[in-house]
């Protein structure tokens, strides 16, 4: 297995047979002085793997239309089934929270969001893949106490519904606009569902957050934490 990192909640996972993409979200590299931006271009996809492309839904930090450029005979999307496309393709499948897909040999398992779309559980190659989208546990100063509780109690709700899963590699928010509260999903998602690997996203190029993040859980023995620090860095390798 081989993990990419692409931005924000982007990532690429390279097994033996199979490549995932996930939340694919190129943003504008000039305006944000990146120099490499690990960014992929239809060239990108190997020709000898099936594809598998996800869109956990359609902010535009997550959903970047580009990726249907990358189409091929090998290439499979899998997306939120509010997002909308132009020109519809057969390769494409639309998911809803609580369905499963089977294709090929992949599992695909979706959950909710505490916010829009759904989340991802993929099993492939005997392993297992969470990528949350955007479920998270949204703590936000500015809001009401009720407001805060009501996320809390629909964060809560949805990791128990996943709690029945053995993850091998989670990927799951750690945003630092949450400023002091930004652990808290995570934290929680670590003790209840204890994947074997941590990754931190859903953080732009604030990449010190997950040096804290993996700082803050260093007493959690048995769960690897992953740290980030550039766009296009190869996070993970065995």
């Amino acid at each position: 297995m081989k993990i990419t990192y692409l931005f924000h909640s982007g990532f690429m996972v390279e097994l033996d047979n199979n490549l995932f993409i996930f939340d694919y979200f190129k943003d504008n590299c000039k305006k944000n002085r990146y120099r490499d931006c690990g960014q992929l271009k239809p060239e990108d996809m190997p020709k000898d793997k099936n594809v598998y492309i996800f869109v956990s839904h359609g902010h535009y930090d997550h959903y970047d239309k580009e990726i249907l450029t990358f189409n091929a005979d090998n290439v499979n999307y899998i997306f939120y089934k509010e997002i909308r496309v132009k020109n519809e393709q057969d390769n494409i499948y639309y998911m809803n929270p609580y369905e499963t897909l089977i294709i090929d040999d992949i599992n695909i398992k979706t959950y909710g969001s505490t916010d829009e779309g759904i989340s991802f559980l993929i099993s492939a190659e005997s392993k297992t893949i969470f990528h949350a989208g955007d479920l998270n546990w949204w703590h936000w100063e500015g809001e009401t106490s009720d407001e805060k509780e009501y996320a809390k109690k629909a964060f809560l709700s949805e990791i128990e519904k996943i709690t029945e899963n053995n993850i091998d590699i989670a990927f799951f928010p750690v945003d630092p606009r949450l400023e002091h509260a930004y652990y808290m999903g995570g934290e929680y998602f670590i003790e209840k569902i204890k994947p074997k690997i941590f990754i931190p996203m859903h953080f732009q190029d604030v990449y010190d957050v997950t040096d804290k993040f993996k700082k803050h859980m260093s007493n959690k023995t048995g769960i690897e934490i992953l740290t980030i620090h550039e766009r296009g860095e190869i996070i993970y390798k065995d």
